[in-house]
């Protein structure tokens, strides 16, 4: 009986965090990634939790979250979601960027500068990226959105497109694939980085206020200590 109620006093709460699989914020195949690495930070200052990951797709965490039947946290929640969760303060940083070839030398200093240019954009980027860009998607015949960010990298480093509009960090990931190092040696000093944007921040979405509350606390005190920074340079992402 002692030890029983030993164990009942030690033992673990699971909680249940969703989250996606998408490189390289969400790695499912070897469970790390830059975004996984920034919750398990979290968590690890909450040791009477036993964190289990489930990874998914980013469309299927505000369902779930909502559903309240497999999920206690889903991360990667952008405000404005419909999701009936407590959301984090912000955590997870995007940061979009149009990019170039250098050997281009086009000159881009504001969104009005790729007015005339053919462009490779993520799904979405025109809602998301402003009424400039918006305006200039539906005016320009040669922008194109795609629902796999590899492909907007194919297609500036291949030349069909002069302009890849997405997140700085998962392009940079994308040139470490061995058809772009070994087999086209393309590097990433071949190409020109134009911010035009501000970044953006995702959440995490809690079922639990309290816990979400409890949560933020630990976020402002890891952000004062520079502890999510050093998570970012660990991924060389400037």
């Amino acid at each position: 009986m002692l030890f029983s109620a030993s164990f009942q006093l030690f033992a673990k709460q699971e909680l249940k965090i969703g989250v996606g699989n998408f490189p390289p914020f969400f790695v499912e195949e070897d469970q790390s990634g830059l975004f996984l690495e920034i919750t398990e930070a979290i968590f690890e200052k909450l040791p009477e939790y036993q964190v289990k990951f489930i990874f998914m797709s980013n469309s299927r965490l505000a369902h779930e979250i909502n559903s309240g039947k497999l999920l206690d946290v889903a991360c990667n929640i952008f405000a404005g979601s419909e999701v009936k969760g407590h959301l984090s303060k912000p955590i997870f940083r995007y940061t979009d960027v149009a990019v170039t070839q250098k050997s281009k030398n086009l000159v881009i200093e504001q969104v009005s500068d790729l007015k005339n240019l053919s462009i490779a954009a993520y799904q979405g980027a025109k809602e998301l990226l402003g009424k400039e860009l918006d305006i200039i998607a539906k005016n320009n015949p040669n922008y194109a959105e795609y629902s796999h960010p590899k492909e907007t990298t194919y297609l500036l480093a291949t030349g069909k497109k002069q302009v890849r509009i997405g997140d700085i960090n998962i392009f940079l990931y994308d040139l470490t694939h061995k058809q772009y190092s070994n087999g086209m040696n393309i590097k990433r000093n071949d190409f020109t980085i134009h911010r035009l944007w501000p970044d953006v921040y995702s959440h995490m979405a809690f079922k639990d206020e309290a816990l979400r509350n409890t949560v933020d606390k630990i976020i402002t005190e890891l952000s004062t200590a520079g502890v999510f920074e050093q998570i970012y340079d660990k991924y060389h992402i400037n």
